[in-house]
């Protein structure tokens, strides 16, 4: 957790592919993340349509393509909340933050590790089953969620070198 909450910032490319239920094949999605402390997260996807999710604070911010900007207060949002706080609180290195909202696990060593993260919030766990972040030192490298309705996401991340 100290490897993480010492990078300040982090530029990253992604590639994620998300399985829903309600259709018959997975969506491919990539893209580059921004991560500043303390609590700004910066999705911009490009194929299969330009999207971007900008996270300030409590304020999430979603445009797609030409549609206006949609705006979300995380607290009217637990879903939601609960997947950002796993990536942010993570991002951060901040394990007390991670410990409000979650079982914690760890496994592996600094070389190679995994964070397991269960919702301890009736209403998280009512949407998300387990969270999960993969890396190597300061450097996440995959992000998963599985979904209580059989849904999941598994992100691949790259660290850029400058800012994308």
């Amino acid at each position: 957790m100290a490897d993480l909450a010492a990078v300040p910032t982090r530029y990253a490319r992604f590639h994620e592919i998300k399985t829903l239920r309600a259709l018959a094949q997975p969506v491919e999605t990539s893209g580059t993340l921004v991560w500043r402390r303390p609590d700004h997260l910066e999705k911009r996807t490009l194929p299969p349509h330009p999207e971007r999710l900008v996270l300030d604070g409590e304020t999430l911010r979603l445009a797609i393509g030409d549609q206006p900007v949609r705006e979300i207060t995380l607290s009217a949002a637990p879903p939601i909340a609960a997947l950002v706080e796993a990536i942010r609180a993570a991002l951060a290195g901040d394990l007390d933050s991670l410990q409000r909202h979650y079982s914690v696990g760890l496994e592996g060593d600094r070389a190679a590790w995994r964070l397991t993260l269960v919702p301890t919030d009736p209403e998280a766990a009512r949407f998300l089953r387990v969270a999960y972040i993969e890396g190597s030192g300061p450097d996440p490298r995959v992000i998963g969620f599985r979904q209580t309705n059989g849904d999941s996401s598994v992100m691949e991340i790259a660290p850029a070198p400058a800012k994308p």
